[in-house]
């Protein structure tokens, strides 16, 4: 429980974040949340000094302040993009000859909690108008998300097991997100999960 009033400081100071849903359940039950497909989007409030600093609302919390979960979404929505703002960078250069696409890397500029930057308002249009295609994202890690751009070039399936693979192997249990693909549509402002 934080211990500290609903104050303006407070308020500025609430962020969100994701994590993943299935593995989390029993921890949900004392925090305020909110599905985004098979992830939970969840709330802390943000140690300017040490943001890998854990204060996560609880449910206690938002009785003690006398708010609902809905507020402390606004508040979030708000504030996480100003203090952790969107960042979004390429993993591989897209040389002259070479007819790999690039893998877009999104976080946040201080490389933390940076899946958050998918419900950021308006980030996936933002996104889709820059590249005029359809794409595949992973919310592999809590940190970042990759997103490819759908040429015709990715089977799902394959993204798929590569995810598998990379969660299972690679990131650390307390940074794994989900292997879930997600699939976003341009035309439709739409987001598909596809496994």
């Amino acid at each position: 429980m934080i211990k500290e009033t609903w104050t303006e400081s407070v308020r500025n100071r609430i962020v969100m974040y994701l994590i993943n849903y299935r593995d989390h359940r029993e921890q949900l039950e004392q925090r305020p949340y909110f599905l985004f497909e098979d992830l939970a989007v969840v709330f802390r409030v943000a140690d300017l000094d040490d943001p890998l600093r854990e204060q996560p609302v609880e449910n206690a919390d938002l009785e003690r302040w006398n708010i609902q979960k809905e507020e402390l979404y606004q508040y979030a929505v708000k504030n996480t993009p100003e203090l952790f703002p969107a960042q979004v960078k390429t993993a591989e250069k897209a040389e002259e000859g070479n007819d790999r696409e690039p893998v877009f890397i999104v976080s946040s500029r201080q490389g933390i909690y940076g899946a958050s930057v998918l419900l950021y308002p308006g980030f996936l249009e933002d996104f889709s108008g820059r590249y005029p295609w359809n794409f595949f994202f992973m919310p592999l890690t809590l940190h970042e998300v990759f997103i490819l751009l759908d040429r015709g070039q990715y089977m799902p399936d394959q993204l798929h097991e590569i995810a598998q693979t990379y969660t299972s192997e690679i990131i650390s249990k307390k940074d794994r997100l989900s292997d879930n693909i997600y699939y976003y549509d341009s035309e439709e402002y739409q987001i598909l999960t596809l496994y």
